[in-house]
């Protein structure tokens, strides 16, 4: 297997990075614990993934004399298997949150699913930007990625407030900063990835 072929595996991986970021958006809004546990079930295999093309890498990358690009697409895969493990932590704090039904205000889930949505961005653009490798599309990511983790050092701040204030539990408190970390994290990872990409 050579260097594009397995680029073509971990396009695959990224959109099924993406994919599992859907069934966690609607898990989220549904409060639906079967999209979570789709979810869950899709990252298995993206485990199973990374696994299977680490081992392609390293035997491609004995038959070349540069291997360079191995070693990035190597980071890459690496990479987006953090994403999914980031996901599953997101997936567990939503989890959670169904369980012990902990409300969070009108003003948070704005604040989260806004979030949410500028990570998936860069998540799409990372996508597309692995397809292509049009720099005008890695710096949008670069961008974006500056955007999202803006918007988690606001959020966290305004959500501090909130809870001084008393208007959440500090359960409550600690779910929403783990699930808006979680979210940046995703989108620093679209990052990285584009800058090896």
């Amino acid at each position: 297997m050579d260097a594009n072929e397995i680029r073509l595996e971990a396009i695959s991986m990224a959109d099924r990075v993406y994919e599992i970021l859907n069934l966690i958006e609607y898990g989220f809004i549904k409060n639906k614990m079967e999209f979570l546990t789709t979810a869950l079930q899709e990252e298995t295999e993206l485990n199973k993934t990374e696994r299977a093309l680490a081992d392609k890498i390293m035997s491609a990358a004995r038959n070349v004399p540069d291997r360079r690009p191995l070693a990035a697409l190597a980071q890459i895969v690496e990479m987006l298997e953090r994403m999914g493990d980031e996901a599953t932590s997101l997936i567990e704090r939503i989890e959670v949150k169904v369980h012990e039904r902990i409300l969070f205000s009108e003003e948070a889930v704005r604040q989260f699913n806004e979030t949410y949505k500028a990570m998936k961005s860069s998540v799409q653009m990372m996508r597309e930007y692995l397809r292509q490798k049009d720099e005008a599309l890695k710096k949008k990511v670069l961008d974006n990625g500056l955007r999202v983790k803006e918007l988690v050092e606001n959020y966290r701040k305004e959500h501090a407030d909130r809870l001084v204030r008393g208007d959440c539990t500090p359960m409550g408190a600690n779910m929403y900063f783990d699930m808006l970390d979680f979210t940046g994290n995703l989108a620093r990872h679209s990052s990285n990835i584009v800058k090896l990409g």
